[in-house]
């Protein structure tokens, strides 16, 4: 995975961190530290999961006296430990490692990528790689339900930073779709704030993209019997008001995504059983990679029609912030 974190890195791009909870006594000031600190994320190029762990050192600072504890750390998908280096009988109790925040809790502060298409290419490649190494023949494996739930997790990280970033380019989008998106249409912004920052129309835009859309939300699947198509919702009804084309290049793609994303949330929240109980067991190499190869199709058709829109027309001149609105209402 070095090369995705390292390309992230050089465009400054925000990373979620591999972290444990740890609580443990300080052996210099006997005070209580309990904080949340980086772990090596484990290696999933490893064949077997107990080959997945991680050794490194890291750094414990207590706040009561100001003591850095340096420590060799262990850490894996499941579990981790910690020992002291000075004080190797100190007792450390560590959490189950994991990301310290979901892509749904994206904080403000994440720093969109100025090429959403390219990051998702690099995932697309090491996931490929994964699936032809790593996956287990076993289409109910705990690894190869992971390996689904981060491709459809790319694929979400992909919608919320290209809309963002789509928008920022082109100020005809971001007037189109301030003037039909409820939830930004009725955002009223006090005119004290706009004179403060110029800019505060489209950080209110992007600060709601970020922290207030489930980009998992594409609406009811297409009812065979019925002569209407369903009502656009959720990402779908967001890229067309806001670029004015489909998510998709056919509603198929469309109704896979659905039934993806789905599947997904029983693989996360239910250990891979639908709400029925039933085991869910079709997740082998074909089915990955199909899904895969059907996620990449829908990013390629995104990425062809926001080429069409044009070159990007980033900038709201500061002395016609005011304008946006204008031109918003007038839609």
């Amino acid at each position: 995975m070095g090369s995705i974190k390292d390309y992230m890195i050089d465009q400054d791009i925000g990373l979620a961190r591999w972290v444990s909870k740890v609580t443990l006594v300080c052996p210099e000031c006997d005070d209580t530290i309990c904080k949340e600190i980086d772990v090596p994320e484990p290696d999933y190029t490893a064949e077997k999961s107990r080959d997945m762990t991680v050794g490194s050192e890291v750094e414990i600072e207590c706040d009561g006296c100001g003591a850095t504890l340096e420590s060799d750390v262990w850490a894996g998908p499941f579990d981790c430990d910690i020992t002291l280096k000075d004080y190797a009988h100190t007792s450390v109790t560590c959490s189950s490692p994991g990301f310290d925040r979901p892509p749904e809790d994206w904080d403000g502060s994440w720093e969109t990528p100025e090429h959403p298409g390219q990051i998702f290419d690099l995932n697309y490649e090491e996931l490929h790689e994964i699936i032809d190494t790593q996956a287990s023949a076993d289409g109910g494996s705990l690894m190869n339900r992971m390996i689904f739930a981060q491709i459809i997790t790319f694929l979400e990280a992909y919608f919320c930073d290209n809309l963002i970033k789509g928008l920022q380019n082109h100020r005809d989008c971001m007037i189109r779709f301030a003037s039909k998106d409820g939830a930004i249409q009725n955002d009223p912004i006090p005119v004290a704030d706009i004179l403060r920052d110029p800019d505060v129309i489209e950080k209110r835009i992007v600060k709601k993209l970020k922290e207030g859309r489930l980009y998992h939300k594409f609406g009811a699947s297409h009812d065979p019997a019925s002569k209407s198509k369903p009502k656009l919702e959720g990402v779908p009804l967001w890229y067309r008001h806001a670029f004015d084309f489909s998510l998709t290049p056919t509603d198929d793609l469309l109704d896979d995504l659905r039934n993806y994303t789905m599947l997904r949330h029983d693989c996360v929240h239910r250990n891979g059983e639908t709400k029925e109980g039933e085991k869910l067991a079709m997740f082998d190499k074909e089915y990955l990679l199909e899904a895969l190869y059907k996620v990449k199709a829908i990013v390629e058709h995104i990425d062809g029609k926001m080429a069409k829109l044009g070159e990007p027309k980033t900038g709201l001149p500061n002395d016609n912030t005011a304008q946006l609105i204008i031109e918003a209402e007038a839609v």
